[in-house]
């Protein structure tokens, strides 16, 4: 089984990895037999999506463009995308993966976090990079490519790995557990 991660970032690719070996274990997959390949790919939506809508298709559009088949070879390709969401005036961060076989997509995200009204402002209103933003906001350097901003808003307790992990578990549920996916019309639940 071959997984391409359309990332190159630490906290997203071992978030994935973690995801993958953890499922691997519940689901009696031969973790030797899995390859891991990381490419870098554009998401083709703003540095700090604003939207579920923005986020879900940045991260459908980093596995897409990372996807190869090679012969009979199980492929799964993950894309990773983080950014925020409003609902009744607040603003969230969260997670996405998408998790592509070259027939179907499957996504996952993390839970969500609020954002303090004055980093949300400073992404949202002023238009700065979150990445950007949360090195000031923490008055730290390169946030992102370590704990990231669940680490700072919840002093670790939940990493950017994290997030990643969760995203990508969620994703990957319905390929791995497809006979529950892939059933119709249960008579006994539409009875019910």
């Amino acid at each position: 089984m071959k997984i391409i991660i359309a990332s190159t970032r630490a906290p997203k690719v071992n978030g994935v990895k973690k995801a993958v070996e953890r499922l691997a274990t519940l689901f009696s997959i031969d973790q030797n037999s899995i390859l891991f390949e990381m490419l870098e790919a554009s998401s083709g939506v703003s540095d700090t999506p604003l939207s579920i809508d923005e986020l879900m298709c940045g991260a459908r559009q980093r596995a897409q463009r990372v996807f190869q088949k090679r012969g009979n070879e199980t492929v799964f390709s993950i894309g990773v995308e983080g950014g925020l969401f409003s609902v009744e005036g607040k603003v969230f961060l969260q997670s996405w993966t998408c998790v592509y076989n070259g027939e179907k997509y499957h996504y996952g995200s993390s839970g969500a976090i609020e954002l303090p009204d004055a980093l949300a402002a400073e992404v949202v209103q002023n238009g700065v990079d979150l990445g950007i933003a949360i090195d000031v906001f923490a008055k730290q350097a390169d946030v992102r490519s370590n704990q990231g901003t669940f680490g700072i808003l919840t002093n670790d307790c939940i990493s950017r790995e994290d997030s990643f992990e969760l995203a990508a578990i969620c994703a990957l549920i319905p390929f791995l557990n497809e006979g529950l996916y892939s059933q119709s019309g249960n008579t006994e639940l539409t009875q019910a």
